[in-house]
């Protein structure tokens, strides 16, 4: 149920410890519609690369809630005007939540025509716009979420976006990042309803015991000069080359954690292996979500 459709009050009383008007403060912030500290903040990005504007006139971009076991699901969905099924992408947030970095990222994946949704996995909290920009604050509730929530949020994304316009194409796609990356790989894990996942800088110990069970096509992505992942990289390289499985991982030298992000700032932001490690992350959801027999769109922005 997207902001635009909800049918009335007794919708927004699903959450009813924080009220209708600050439901309708959240998911505002959420599209990206109400001044944050945080919005706007993302700098050009030249040449090489460009985010989508939240007006872009090719793509629609909104805040969504929908139904989770954990209760109402806060979370923003873009995806082409243009009619017609396509393939869906659940995007799971970082240790920042779903910041105006994660909208930007749907709003890319959806220009290259995908429906993408990434929910807020702080909604059991009130939302990630409910911390109010406190930073320290947000991280603290992402690392208490438990797996469980997580997943029961992520099956509720899945299940949205797949009826929102992204039941097309083989199959669903699965992003995460940071601490989303390993919950996607932990959630991917025995799971047949995912036809792609790829997670960014996943915890490496946390993440090797699921890597042999895991059966959709995956790529790792990690930093060769992130200290967080750096001692682990090469053992979760051996033991996806171990498992059998259709798994690719990848080690960008020279980089640093979120070396992809424009909005990480210059001295993180790389643009050439930005504009590589997107290539790579668009050529592993096209070969295992989009039909085959259809053209696809050309690869336009990144993030």
């Amino acid at each position: 149920m997207s902001a635009h459709d909800m049918p009335g009050q007794p919708r927004f009383a699903a959450m009813d410890s924080i009220g209708r008007r600050e439901l309708l403060r959240r998911i505002a912030i959420a599209a990206g519609c109400v001044s944050a500290p945080w919005l706007g903040l993302v700098p050009s990005l030249g040449a090489q690369i460009q985010i989508p504007s939240e007006f872009d006139n090719g793509l629609d971009s909104i805040a969504v809630a929908f139904k989770a076991p954990t209760g109402m699901t806060l979370g923003y969905m873009s995806q082409p005007k243009a009619a017609g099924m396509r393939p869906g992408v659940v995007i799971l947030h970082d240790m920042a939540g779903l910041s105006n970095n994660v909208r930007g990222l749907a709003r890319s994946l959806a220009n290259t025509g995908y429906a993408v949704v990434a929910p807020d996995l702080l909604s059991p909290q009130g939302g990630t716009a409910g911390f109010r920009g406190v930073d320290a604050e947000v991280q603290k509730a992402v690392a208490a979420a438990t797996a469980a929530a997580v997943g029961q949020q992520a099956t509720a994304a899945l299940g949205y976006v797949k009826t929102h316009g992204g039941g097309g194409g083989r199959g669903l796609g699965l992003v995460g990042f940071g601490w989303g990356g390993t919950q996607a790989l932990l959630y991917a894990a025995g799971r047949t309803d995912i036809a792609a996942c790829v997670a960014f800088y996943p915890d490496t110990k946390l993440v090797l015991p699921v890597l042999a069970k895991i059966s959709a096509p995956t790529l790792i992505i990690f930093a060769a000069d992130d200290p967080a992942t750096k001692d682990g990289a090469a053992g979760v390289e051996q033991a996806a080359a171990a498992s059998k499985r259709p798994q690719t991982v990848k080690v960008y030298p020279g980089v640093g954690r979120n070396f992809h992000d424009p909005g990480a700032g210059a001295k993180i932001y790389n643009a050439a292996g930005a504009k590589e490690v997107w290539t790579a992350l668009l050529q592993h959801l096209d070969q295992q979500t989009k039909d085959a027999t259809k053209e696809k769109p050309k690869a336009t922005a990144g993030a």
